[in-house]
């Protein structure tokens, strides 16, 4: 079993509204309990509706990059086995956490949130209490990278990374290590192999160098499957 930890999550979406709106990609970046990035893994998600032009002048997804896709309920074993037993972190939590269960409703599952979740935009107010709130203020206030913004991966590297420099500036672990603890004893999912965290086998990730033709290296991690009940 792996130890305590954080998993960082960034959706890029159809809208603002979950629920109404749908994901059309995702990423998940595990860290280790002092912040370390220890994997990452993002895909697109077919929503299946169409996107509209506001969205993919934001997050540039067309609709070609969908056609090859899975759907969320394709994906939903394996990305709820990458956040569980884990803090679940975002930038505006509310708003990915809104989705990642409403989705999870979508695909008739609807027995399993995190257990604890994090926001990097309200820890922005402890960490810099004058700066703005932006993801690229904060990331750049600790000189962290943010390239080729609204893109989940890019997204939810850049957030684990002001994580762990917001942990670099915690000597006291006290509520960070609460957290971890509360994840961490939340049961796992019906099923679940918790020996070992991975990508689904029966799921298949498009992240979108692989729908544009890029070449795809699957993660060299141990697989997993689950059902959720």
């Amino acid at each position: 079993m792996t130890g305590p930890g954080f998993a960082t999550i960034d959706f890029e979406t159809t809208g603002l509204q979950a629920g109404r709106h749908r994901a059309v990609e995702v990423a998940v970046v595990h860290s280790d309990a002092d912040g370390t990035v220890t994997g990452r893994w993002d895909t697109l998600i077919d929503p299946g509706e169409g996107i509209g032009p506001g969205p993919t002048r934001i997050h540039r997804i067309t609709a070609a990059q969908l056609r090859a896709a899975p759907r969320f309920a394709e994906i939903a074993p394996s990305l709820v086995g990458l956040l569980a037993g884990r803090v679940m972190v975002a930038h505006n939590a509310t708003f990915d956490r809104r989705f990642l269960l409403a989705e999870l409703a979508a695909a008739g599952h609807r027995s399993w949130a995190p257990a604890a979740t994090l926001c990097t935009l309200q820890l922005s107010r402890q960490f810099l209490p004058h700066g703005p709130r932006s993801l690229a203020a904060c990331c750049a206030a600790f000189a962290i990278e943010l390239k080729g913004a609204h893109r989940a991966s890019v997204d939810a590297l850049a957030t684990a990374r002001l994580l762990g420099a917001y942990l670099d500036h915690s000597p006291a672990r006290d509520g960070w290590n609460e957290l971890l603890a509360r994840a961490a004893a939340q049961p796992a999912p019906a099923g679940a192999r918790v020996s070992g965290i991975g990508i689904d086998a029966d799921a298949t990730w498009v992240p979108r160098e692989r729908a544009g033709g890029g070449v795809f290296a699957a993660p060299a991690l141990p697989s997993f499957g689950f059902a959720l009940g």
